[in-house]
């Protein structure tokens, strides 16, 4: 996954939940089902828009725009890291790979066939593409389980994971009191996750973040934004 090496401590424990779970023998819990038909047809979709904030702050801390043109992946891609300050931009019109981040000034422009470019497909997605990875439920270390009905139809899948299952791991020592909740629309979104909720601890500090998800028309274009002002003027707009 090479969209989001340069940044973002998220993007860090999200992969080290991937490296350490997917793959696991699964377990059945409450809600399984639920969970395993979203990550079908989050997989089965062909363009969305995803962001991941920060619950403590609000803030947005990863957001991607993507659609599938034939078997291409095209996509816009923003990272932050709210702690230093830095952004990263990506965008692949599935012809040409344009990175931006803080400290540059203008795109860096890497045309495909030319060393440095990557895209991905159908049959090699993106971390944010792919339900098994979006919404991997790790369900060989979940403790517990339960369904809640919320006001507005709202239903939530919430698992609870065992701390010793996960410190087996090296990539997840000391995270302790890992949790996610999964959100289903059953009136206007049939099947379909909208959002999820992960809360965990480390080195006595909690960290909330939430992902939403949105599907989008696929015949929408997607466009490349214009980069944030350096030295007080904007760079570049988006065409």
């Amino acid at each position: 996954m090479k969209i989001m090496k340069r940044l973002l401590p998220l993007y860090i424990i999200m992969v080290y939940c991937i490296t350490a779970f997917t793959g696991c023998s699964g377990a059945n819990y409450e809600g399984k089902d639920l969970v395993d038909r979203a990550k079908k047809i989050h997989t089965d979709q062909d363009a969305a828009h995803i962001t991941v904030s920060d619950r403590t702050t609000y803030e947005v801390l990863q957001e991607i725009t993507y659609r599938f043109e034939g078997d291409v992946m095209q996509y816009m891609y923003i990272g932050r890291d709210i702690e230093t300050g830095r952004e990263y931009y990506e965008f692949n019109s599935g012809n040409e790979l344009d990175t931006w981040q803080t400290g540059d000034y203008g795109w860096n422009a890497v045309a495909r066939g030319s060393e440095g470019y990557y895209n991905y497909s159908r049959a090699k997605r993106h971390y944010f593409a792919d339900g098994d990875l979006l919404l991997n439920d790790y369900s060989s270390a979940v403790k517990s389980a339960e369904i809640r009905n919320e006001v507005g139809g709202l239903k939530r899948v919430c698992l609870q994971y065992d701390d010793s299952r996960i410190a087996q791991y090296e990539q997840m020592s000391g995270v302790t009191g890992y949790r996610e909740q999964y959100g289903f629309d059953p009136v206007f979104h049939d099947g379909q996750c909208i959002n999820m909720l992960v809360t965990y601890q480390k080195d006595g500090r909690e960290y909330s973040y939430e992902i939403d998800i949105e599907y989008c028309d696929p015949e929408e274009p997607i466009k490349r934004v214009g980069l944030p002002a350096v030295s007080g003027e904007i760079t570049e707009n988006a065409q």
